[in-house]
């Protein structure tokens, strides 16, 4: 505490005065150290309240949220114990911003909720200097968590409860003529109004000296602190409603909010601030969103310029992306009008020119800036939507000059069909990029550990300064550092920041490979990934049309598909006919089965149903998505690249034609055609970088971990804190992630968490794969029960395998990154929680070996597009396997065990022998053998990655 002989004068220059982003931290104003005599004086804090605060707010920053949670935990219960109210808001703010990242809006809801009523609390005994002053930092607080409250709503799709919170925040348009304390504006700028250096360009109209300096000073603040504050508390406002009633379809009421917004930016004084450039970019881009929605393409191409123009002079490029993709869409609009062919597609030209502006925006953009998310809590697009729409249209722009539909490219159609293709490309880059962002991953095999020190550091101070600018503060008696030289400070952070990241990609190529991509040209697809017994198949599905690119070394063809919507059901429709409906359930619009590998289950065939319906089903979708390029694919080997719910179809199981209504006798695309997998064309070149096929006998079989502490193989280990759920820690524990992928639509998993079920069959099919290693001339190491523990395989050095089979649970889920992964060993674990995650198998050391994770629900679980997928397999492919094999749907333990043991007699047979050609013989093996003649038997398990 600051001496109580400090003056007032001295008192008021400590306040302070932060920045707030929509949706992310907002600013406290903290109290001086020193009180007005009589003031209600708050309680002490405990010792290690603020620095666990402090701790999990960095850890969180750095994607640590599970060992954020502890950290923010243990400072909430330390500011109860000590009676501060202000801690216990800032606490669980920090919280509800943890769980926001985790996706788990309720609970983050609970917490920006609990931070409100401890601003409130906090409100009642606020110091005497803060009432007087004027300073009601509490209240503004409160207010600003009613905003946090509704964002988190209007992200879990909650618009009403969202829009109740806004409702509450009881917002007061500024006036800057009407400033309190007798404050008259000089040229004031957002540094002098703000800074922490006191008054700055603020002058009151007393004269200078003793008591009436401090008094005018006390006025100026007060003045400064109102204006400021009440224009973000409106902004704010203005434009979560705005957003709220474009949702609705009330574009008049959403223009209206979002004029106030603009108006009150442009303001005099409020104009400065930093926080009004972002609400004025935001306002023009969302006004132009309304304009499109309603028809008005030359309004939308105006609002769309000017907020371009302003992004463009404030030197914030996160600003300027979503003008410059609504500038591509308005234009695009303009020139689906004109009626005059040649002007139509001069003007799908230039709204392509804006999209490839804003494509190269995006790309420029610093990961992990502090202003990454901005975009997402203010403006209505996503990065997404550019690159679909750009290769939309360009695919569009290819087929529109095409002389002859379904035919072979060339001339300006295949330049257009060229680039939407790289722009396919670098969506798929950009998504698994989102995905490791989300799930916090820490890349680290194969970087020198002093860059990654470097990096660290310089993130830590990143987060230091953030929170200064931005953050809830609860220490006292602090002078606040000038807010330009922090932000001086964090640009030249940002510059070291790229250059370390540049050392560390110029030191490890794999890291290189997986955060600065580089998407192939579609020429370069055929030269280095293509060959003459390959043909590539990619997807990219939209809203309103979707396409399909058929590439051979020689060739390339485009198809337009129907729009997404419709292909998603014919999928859905699909798996409906493969899976048994007592294994459907529905998660994201995707049916997928429970995951309980280990059921007992009829091989009666018509258990899935009749084999006409399924056949039905299947033709109807290989028509859709196959039959287009029949004549360009022939019997050629399927490279496909999926998208949406088609990566949730093993194409093998296409029917290519009616006919018999018998399982065994359909005839399955399998028949004819090879078929592998790959999260994008680019990925196959970067995994022949330097790959050699190891050619050994040597396999390691992971299976039959032990899950809980009553199995009696766990006797006397004790069980891993994973496999218990405390209401605290409810949305980070493994069992809340089973609950996600194994419980029934609907149903709510105990508080004790979802025990996950053990899998007997995966011990019978370790054991057969390693007897027919062993007599095959090959080594088998195989680890079981206990052995069968994150420690042990994120140790292993695993050069010398052939292969690495994992046999058991598996769990994906791209809405909560941080559970996709494999479960091992839940009890016994020193280290570790017995869960390897994506973001560790990264970090794996593998060598080169094919990875068969013929683990339950490896390939999917709560799904978005497809991203887990491409996220789990590409996770396994950068720590070095070029195969990965992964199952769609939960699979039944006798079948499993016969193709798997079929599956390596074939590979292990030859050097040569490829996986994907093993896997195609054995799975035709077991059609021909009728027993397990059902898709749902042997089509679960795709191989995604090199073919070779």
């Amino acid at each position: 505490m600051k001496p109580k002989s400090k003056s007032l004068a001295y008192v008021l220059s400590l306040s302070l005065i932060s920045t707030i982003i929509p949706g992310s931290s907002f600013a406290l104003t903290a109290r001086a150290g020193s009180s007005a005599p009589g003031a209600a004086a708050e309680p002490a804090q405990q010792p290690g309240a603020a620095e666990s605060l402090k701790q999990g707010r960095a850890l969180l920053k750095r994607g640590k949220a599970d060992l954020a949670l502890a950290r923010l935990q243990n400072a909430l219960n330390l500011f109860k114990q000590a009676g501060s109210p202000k801690g216990v808001a800032a606490a669980n703010d920090a919280l509800g911003d943890l769980y926001l990242r985790q996706g788990q809006y309720a609970v983050a809801v609970k917490y920006y909720q609990d931070a409100h009523d401890a601003f409130g609390q906090a409100a009642g005994s606020q110091s005497g200097v803060e009432t007087v002053l004027g300073m009601p930092d509490n209240e503004y607080n409160a207010k600003l968590m009613l905003a946090k409250v509704g964002e988190a709503n209007y992200r879990a799709g909650k618009v009403s409860e969202a829009s109740a919170a806004y409702s509450q925040m009881q917002v007061v348009k500024p006036d800057p003529s009407k400033l309190t304390g007798g404050v008259v504006p000089k040229k004031p700028s957002v540094g002098s109004l703000l800074g922490g250096g006191g008054l700055g360009g603020l002058r009151p109209s007393v004269p200078s000296g003793g008591a009436d300096t401090a008094i005018a000073a006390a006025g100026a603040i007060k003045g400064a602190i109102e204006l400021y504050r009440q224009s973000i508390l409106y902004s704010t406002h203005e434009i979560g409603v705005g957003r709220i009633d474009y949702y609705n379809g009330n574009y008049d009421g959403s223009r209206t909010h979002f004029e106030a917004a603009l108006s009150t930016a442009g303001m005099p004084i409020i104009g400065k601030f930093g926080q009004s450039r972002r609400v004025r970019a935001a306002a023009r881009t969302s006004l132009g969103d309304i304009a499109l929605q309603q028809n008005r393409p030359k309004d939308a191409v105006k609002f769309y310029t000017e907020a371009v123009k302003g992004a463009r002079e404030d030197k914030r490029l996160d600003l300027m992306w979503p003008a410059q993709r609504g500038l591509g869409k308005a234009r695009w609009m303009q020139a689906a009008l004109d009626k005059d062919p040649k002007k139509s597609l001069k003007g799908r030209e230039e709204a392509v020119a804006s999209y490839r502006e804003a494509l190269a925006t995006i790309e420029t953009i610093r990961q992990g800036s502090l202003r990454a998310d901005e975009s997402r809590t203010t403006f209505l697009a996503t990065t997404k939507d550019v690159y679909d729409e750009t290769s939309n249209n360009l695919a569009e722009m290819a087929l529109i000059v095409a002389p002859t539909p379904g035919a072979p490219l060339e001339g300006q159609a295949l330049t257009y069909a060229a680039e939407a293709f790289k722009v396919v490309e670098q969506g798929r880059a950009r998504s698994l990029l989102d995905m490791l962002g989300e799930s916090g991953a820490d890349i680290t095999a194969g970087v020198p550990p002093e860059l990654l020190k470097r990096k660290q550091d310089n993130l830590d101070r990143q987060q230091e300064i953030a929170q200064q600018l931005t953050g809830v503060a609860v220490a006292e008696g602090e002078e606040k550092p000038d807010t330009n030289k922090l932000e001086a400070e964090l640009e030249t952070l940002s510059v070291e920041y790229d250059n370390i990241e540049n050392q560390i990609r110029a030191a490890s190529p794999r890291y290189a490979s997986l955060t600065a991509p580089q998407p192939l040209t579609l020429a370069e697809v055929q030269q280095k990934v293509l060959d003459d017994k390959t043909a590539l198949l990619e997807y990219s599905l939209g809203e309103q049309g979707s396409y399909m690119w058929a590439v051979t070394p020689a060739s390339v063809a485009l198809f337009k598909l129907p729009a997404r919507s419709a292909v998603d059901g014919q999928a859905q429709a699909l798996r409906a006919q493969l899976i048994p409906p007592k294994l459907q359930r529905r998660i994201a619009g995707i049916d997928v089965a429970e995951a309980t590998r280990g059921l007992s289950l009829t091989t009666d065939p018509t258990a899935a149903g009749p084999a006409a319906a399924f056949s039905t089903a299947s033709n109807a979708l290989y028509k859709t998505v196959v039959e287009p390029a029949a004549k360009i694919v022939g019997d050629k080997r399927l490279l496909v690249v999926a998208d949406g719910a088609l990566n949730y179809v093993p194409f093998e199981a296409l029917v290519t034609s009616t006919g018999p209504t018998d399982y065994p006798s359909l005839a399955y695309l399998i028949k004819t055609n090879e078929v592998v997998y790959a999260p994008s064309a680019s990925v196959i070149a970067v995994i022949r970088q330097g790959y050699t096929k190891p050619t050994g006998k040597s396999l390691l079989v992971v299976a039959d971990p032990v899950f809980t502490a009553t199995d009696p193989r766990a006797k006397g280990a004790g069980a891993a804190a994973s496999t218990q759920a405390s209401a605290d820690t409810r949305g980070l524990s493994l069992s809340s992630a089973v609950t996600d992928v194994a419980a029934p639509a609907g149903a709510t998993a105990p508080a004790t968490g979802l025990q996950l079920a053990r899998l007997n069959g995966t011990r019978v099919e370790a054991q057969q794969i390693a007897q027919l290693t062993r007599t095959s001339g090959g080594t088998a190491d195989v680890w079981l029960d206990l052995e069968a523990n994150e420690a042990k395989v994120t140790a292993a050095d695993m050069k010398k395998y052939r292969a690495v089979h994992i046999a058991t649970h598996g769990l994906l889920n791209t809405e909560r990154p941080q559970f996709t992964g494999v479960v091992l060993s839940l009890v016994g674990n020193k280290t570790g929680d017995g869960f390897v995650r994506t973001d560790e198998i990264f970090n794996l050391n593998l060598g080169s070996p094919l990875v068969m994770l013929s683990a339950c629900e490896t390939g999917l679980g709560k799904e978005k597009r497809g991203e887990g997928v491409i996220g789990l397999t590409r996770a396994f492919m950068y720590a070095g396997a070029p195969t990965v094999g992964v199952s769609l749907w939960s699979v039944a333990d006798k079948s499993t065990a016969d193709l798997m043991t079929d599956f390596y007699k074939r590979l292990l047979a030859s050097p040569d022998a490829s996986p994907t050609a093993s896997m195609r013989a054995a799975q035709i093996a077991m059609i021909d053998g009728k027993k397990y003649a059902l898709p749902f038997y042997w089509a679960p398990f795709v191989l995604v990655g090199e073919w070779r």
